[in-house]
C-alpha cells in the first residue's frame, strides 16, 4: 500500500521548517516558534503546511532579520519540490510574511 502523498509532502515541509529554525536560531528559536504557534493558534509545526498564515503570525512577533533568514533557508530546502503545486503554493504564501522591525 502506498503512503498518502499529501502526508508525505506535509512531513517534508514540516521537516524543512524544523531544520531551518534549528539552523538559524537553535533550539531556543524552535521552542519559541512552538510556543507561539500553540498560544496563538492551538497548533503545531506540521499544521503550518495547511495554514501558512500561522507562520506569518509567529514571525510577526519576531524580528524581521530572523524571518528573512528563515525564508531564504526554507526556500533553499524546498526549491527542488516547488514544482509540486501544494509545496509551491506554500512557498508563495510564506513569502508574504511581514515582520515587525525592532
Amino acid at each position: 500500500m502506498l503512503p498518502d502523498i499529501n502526508k508525505v509532502k506535509k512531513a517534508l515541509v514540516s521537516l524543512a521548517l524544523e531544520e531551518s529554525l534549528l539552523e538559524i536560531g537553535g533550539s531556543k528559536l524552535l521552542h519559541d516558534v512552538f510556543r507561539i504557534l500553540y498560544e496563538k493558534f492551538q497548533s503545531y509545526l506540521p499544521d503550518c503546511y495547511d495554514h501558512p498564515e500561522y507562520l506569518r503570525g509567529v514571525f510577526s512577533e519576531l524580528d524581521s532579520g530572523t524571518a528573512d533568514v528563515f525564508l531564504e533557508s526554507i526556500n533553499e530546502k524546498l526549491e527542488e519540490f516547488a514544482y509540486q503545486k501544494p509545496i509551491g503554493e506554500f512557498l508563495l504564501k510564506i513569502s508574504k510574511i511581514k515582520c515587525k522591525v525592532i
